[in-house]
Order: structure tokens, then C-alpha cells, then sequence
């Protein structure tokens, strides 16, 4: 049996019964789609799952990859689930049919990477990493390059990546030095990239490298960059591949987890001889990358939420074998299974709760963006598209956080073997904590949400958000049973407005200040709408919780993980809230010798 585990019963309650996900069929793009294909496809994305993807995470951790003199090895299993995952359409599975989708939901994508991600995060972020360079192209690149490259990106056939990263710019792109020189209809690129996901290896013929390069003579900082479609291998006339276009990789990165997934550094140009094509607009490089950041940066707290989901799953069914101890309260005779034990009990229902509320969270996001993206020109596509504005940085940077922190917690069930290479718990651990680095670090994010989230377009992102949270205390404070934890929602989340407003004002008085407490003020908004996704999904669960005077074990247990998070994590909140609202300075104070 594999490691990886989930419960689609959960995926599907959250789809079906708290978003109403078939409601999307009614959207003009979908009207060829209903809710039950819908379910199906969950259903074969999972089997797909556990049947190609889940050996890969083992095999993977044991094999590594090996980097030969530029050449990158991957184990041979990768290659051929790396092209059935494009073959089977699961690369493409939300993009229109002309370039080999199936025109699923948009959605579709976040729900697959949950389940792929789960089985095996170092091969997943291959395909996803590759629909993402893809999907940029099909965006803003020609007719030209739309046909040269997305039917074999979209199929397996060739990968792709995303290149920002310099090793003396980091996550300021405004410092980017790699160049494109004109030369005819395409440029001479040149400079060195790191950090590359999936930057180089042989799981395919060719690798299309999505690249930011400054173009000579355009303005300094971030409006002088663009976007270049860059081929490790130049392309024939016809569409077969031709000889080398001048990418080498010189290195990979030795690091904590993800054996399996090469991290390179990539140096175009060497002999002068990189060519590269401009995709969308001159300058406006980082304008349209923002597409695949954005989603990347979603991806990366999917990623978070997926790992730590098996995680607990890995947790809960060792609790249920392991035997060991007696019964505190002499319930049972002789040791018991350690699912007994108030504390295990404790930890099993905390990351029940916390992984709950990420996937409402992230799948709430999802349609979301969905929405903004078909429904009809007007108010309400704009108040989506804001809601999705605002979100982003939380599922980033929250589920990042908390994804690892369940990771931590599921490894204390087990005691000493958690920490032991004979159960997957302790390389969940160490490839999960990545995510809080990936895609600007969670500090970054927490800028990003406390500033231009909440100031952009007079706070319209903001404005929605708390809209919505409002909308659902409103409704349900007098609940009969969920009323009193649905007030305490409602009276923690007043004082978070109010800290927004703090926040706001800081901002323009005292920069550094604001900037010292960012990060415990994302915290907030992430315990918050965690709090109330939970709590909205106990509302919907509450009234099946007991049929025919029995209770029902699936959705009761929906309703006592909601009020148990919400009653301990948001007195955590509400005690954030008054620290990020103190006015000690200590943080700006203490000289650097100090430290």
C-alpha cells in the first residue's frame, strides 16, 4: 500500500454541499459539463493518483536526481508518468480544447494539484510548473508560438518553467540583469538564473523556459523587463527538435527535501548563441509573469494544504493500529490503540480542523477565481476577482505555515517512529517546508496583503473580503447550536478591522513600524477565514449531524472540529490583534550588535 492517503468523501463535501460547485455548469463556457462529470473526474484524478503518482514520492526519496556535467538524471518511473500525466490530459485539463484541453473549470486545477501534490510534490510540480509556463504563452505570446508550443507542452510532450530568480537579485526582480539583445525577429539572451524548479532534466526532448530579461535599453527596475520564450533546444521548422539554443545548467541544488525535484542554475548564453522569443508586450515582462506567480503562489499553499492532508491521514491510521498504554479512565481492559489518549486525540482533531479549513479556504479561492474569470463583464466579476486579489497572499502564506506545522504534529502521533525513515511523516516534514520560501517568503507575502491589498483600487480587495465575512455572521450569529462560536467569529473579527485600519495608517506614519508587524497581522486574517470556513461548513453539516436520531459520525465530525478551532485558535487571534497594535519598539530599537 502507498503512503499517499485522503478521503474524497471530504473533497466532495466541501465541493458539493458548501460551494455548490455545480452551479459553474450554468456558466456559459461550462454548459457542456454537469456535476456529476464533475465528480467523476475527482474520482479518476484520484485513482491516477494513487496508481501512478503516489510510488513516485518513494522512489523519488531513495534514487534522487544526479546532475552529470549539465545533464540532469531523473529516475526512469518519473519519464513515463511525467508523459502520461500529459497524455491522460491532466496538464490540460482546464484549457480550452485548440491546444489539447478538455475545458474543465478552472478550479479543476486547484482540486487536481490537491490530489497530485499529496501523492508526490517533487514530480507534481513538473506538470504544474509546465501548464503554468504553457498557460503564459497561450495568454500573451503569438499565434506563432501558441502553435509551435502548447499542444506539446499541454501533452506531456515537452515541460516547461518559470526563470526569475537571479543570484544577486532574489525576490527584488526590479535588480534583474539577465539581458535580451534584438537580433532580427528574435533576441540574444544572456545571464545566469537559480533556483529553477525543474530547471533542467531528461523527462522530456525539449524544456520551454518562460524567461524575465531586461532588453537592451529599456528603463531601469521593474518596467524595463520582459518576457522571452526560451527553448532549451531550438525547434525545426517543422516542430521536431533541432540542435542545443545555448542553456546549460551548471549545478543543482543539494537540499533538505525534494530530492526529486531539480533545482537549477541555468546560464543562457554562454557563446552568445541563446535565442529567445518575446512573449506579449515589450517591457510589461513582469506584468504578464504575475499570471504564473500568482498562480504559483496559490500552488504553493495547495501544496501546504495537500502534504499536510496525508499527513494526517499517515497519523490517524497508525493511532488506530498502534497498541500501547492503558486507558486513562479504565474504559477498556489492557492496552488500548493510542487513538485513546486524550492528548493523541487532541493533535488528530487539531489537524482534522486545520486541514478542513485550508481546503474550504483554497477551494472557496478557487471558485472564485473561476467566477471572475467567466461570469459576464460587471460588479459582480470585479468583487470576485478582488476577493481573489485579497486571498492570494493568505493561502500562500498561511497554508505554507500551518501545512508544515500539521506536518510537525503528525509526526508526535507517532512518537519515535514519526521521526523515523521507516513511515513517510519526516520527508512530509522536510518537503513541506519549502512552501513558506517559495514564491517570496511569507514575510513577503505579509507586506504584500498589509499594503497593496489592502490600499489597491481604495480597498475594494479588502472591502469584499469583509463583506463576506459579515455576510456569514450576520446570517448565522443566532444559529441554535453553532450561535455562540459564530459570535465570537463576529467579535473577533471587528477588532481585525479595526487593525486593518491601525495597519493602514501606520503605513504612511511609520513604515517601519507597520512593516516589524505585517507578518503576525497575516497570521490574523489566516486564523480568521480558516475560523470561518470551518464554521460555515459546520452550518451546512449541522443539520445531517443527526439522522433518525442517530448520529452521524461524517458530519459530526465536521461540526465538532469547527467550534473546537474556532474556541482555540481565535482567543490565539485576538491576542495577535493586541500585539500587532502595541507601540513598543523593540524590534527597530535593538542595535545590530545586540542581536
Amino acid at each position: 500500500m502507498g503512503h499517499f492517503k485522503i478521503n474524497q468523501k471530504d473533497l466532495l463535501f466541501i465541493l458539493k454541499e458548501q460551494l455548490n460547485w455545480g452551479s459553474l455548469c450554468e456558466l456559459d463556457r461550462y454548459k457542456g459539463l454537469n456535476e456529476k462529470t464533475l465528480e467523476l473526474l475527482i474520482s479518476e484524478a484520484i485513482n491516477f493518483a494513487k496508481g501512478v503518482v503516489d510510488p513516485l514520492n518513494e522512489i523519488g526519496e531513495k534514487q534522487g536526481v544526479k546532475w552529470d556535467k549539465g545533464d540532469v538524471l531523473c529516475p526512469d518511473e518519473f519519464k513515463t508518468a511525467f508523459r502520461k500525466y500529459g497524455e491522460d490530459g491532466w496538464t490540460a485539463a482546464v484549457r480550452d480544447e485548440e491546444y489539447g484541453g478538455q475545458g474543465f473549470p478552472h478550479m479543476v486545477r486547484i482540486i487536481v494539484n490537491d490530489i497530485m501534490y499529496g501523492a508526490s510534490q517533487s514530480f507534481n510540480m513538473a506538470p504544474s510548473l509546465t501548464h503554468g509556463a504553457a498557460h503564459l504563452i497561450e495568454s500573451f505570446g503569438t499565434k506563432e508560438l501558441k502553435d509551435i508550443y502548447l499542444r506539446n507542452m499541454y501533452t506531456g510532450i515537452w515541460a516547461g518553467t518559470m526563470c526569475l530568480t537571479e543570484a544577486d537579485a532574489g525576490s527584488n526582480l526590479a535588480n534583474t540583469q539577465t539581458t535580451a539583445v534584438p537580433e532580427g525577429e528574435h533576441y540574444k539572451i544572456c545571464g545566469t538564473k537559480v533556483f529553477i524548479s525543474w530547471g533542467n532534466h531528461d523527462l522530456t526532448q525539449n524544456i520551454i523556459h518562460l524567461v524575465l530579461a531586461r532588453i537592451e535599453g529599456a528603463p531601469e527596475g521593474v518596467r524595463g523587463i520582459s518576457l522571452s520564450v526560451v527553448p532549451k533546444m531550438r525547434v525545426n521548422p517543422d516542430g521536431s527538435v533541432g540542435e542545443s539554443n545555448d542553456v546549460f545548467c551548471s549545478g543543482i541544488e543539494k537540499k533538505l527535501g525534494l530530492h526529486a525535484s531539480p533545482t537549477a542554475v541555468l546560464n543562457f548564453g554562454n557563446k552568445n548563441e541563446c535565442i529567445g522569443y518575446l512573449c506579449g508586450t515589450e517591457n510589461m515582462g513582469l506584468a504578464h509573469m504575475f499570471q504564473m506567480m500568482n498562480a504559483a503562489r496559490i500552488n504553493t499553499g495547495v501544496s501546504g494544504m495537500s502534504i499536510a492532508s496525508t499527513a494526517y491521514r499517515n497519523a490517524l491510521e497508525y493511532t488506530r493500529s498502534r497498541i500501547q498504554g492503558r486507558d486513562i479512565a479504565n474504559r477498556k481492559k489492557g492496552d488500548v490503540a493510542i487513538i485513546d489518549h486524550p492528548d493523541v486525540r487532541r493533535n488528530l482533531l487539531w489537524m482534522k480542523a486545520a486541514v478542513d479549513g485550508m481546503r474550504s479556504l483554497i477551494y472557496t479561492g478557487a471558485m472564485w477565481s473561476d467566477l471572475s474569470q467567466e461570469l459576464p463583464e460587471g460588479a459582480d466579476k470585479e468583487r470576485y476577482s478582488d476577493l481573489v486579489d485579497f486571498m492570494t497572499p493568505i493561502v500562500k502564506a498561511y497554508c505554507s505555515d500551518l501545512g508544515f506545522r500539521v506536518c510537525e504534529i503528525a509526526i508526535q502521533c507517532l512518537g519515535g517512529y514519526g521521526y523515523c525513515k521507516d513511515f513517510p511523516l519526516e520527508q512530509y516534514l522536510r518537503d513541506s517546508k519549502i512552501m513558506s520560501l517559495y514564491e517570496g517568503t511569507n514575510g513577503i507575502q505579509a507586506t504584500d496583503l498589509l499594503g497593496r491589498k489592502m490600499s489597491m483600487k481604495n480597498g475594494a480587495p479588502f472591502l469584499a473580503f469583509k463583506a463576506e465575512v459579515e455576510k456569514f455572521y450576520t446570517q448565522n450569529s443566532d444559529h441554535p447550536e453553532l450561535g455562540r462560536h459564530i459570535k465570537f467569529l463576529q467579535t473577533t473579527a471587528v477588532k481585525l478591522w479595526e487593525l486593518a485600519q491601525n495597519m493602514q495608517a501606520r503605513m504612511k506614519e511609520d513604515p517601519l513600524q507597520w512593516a516589524s508587524y505585517t507578518y503576525p497581522a497575516l497570521v490574523a486574517f489566516g486564523e480568521l477565514t480558516v475560523v470561518w470556513r470551518l464554521l460555515d461548513m459546520a452550518v451546512v453539516a449541522m443539520p445531517k449531524s443527526v439522522i433518525k436520531g442517530k448520529a452521524n459520525d461524517f458530519y459530526r465530525g465536521k461540526v465538532l472540529a469547527a467550534t473546537y478551532f474556532a474556541d482555540v485558535t481565535l482567543p490565539h487571534t485576538v491576542a495577535t490583534i493586541e500585539t500587532c497594535m502595541r507601540n513598543g519598539r523593540e524590534i527597530l530599537d535593538i542595535d545590530d550588535n545586540a542581536f
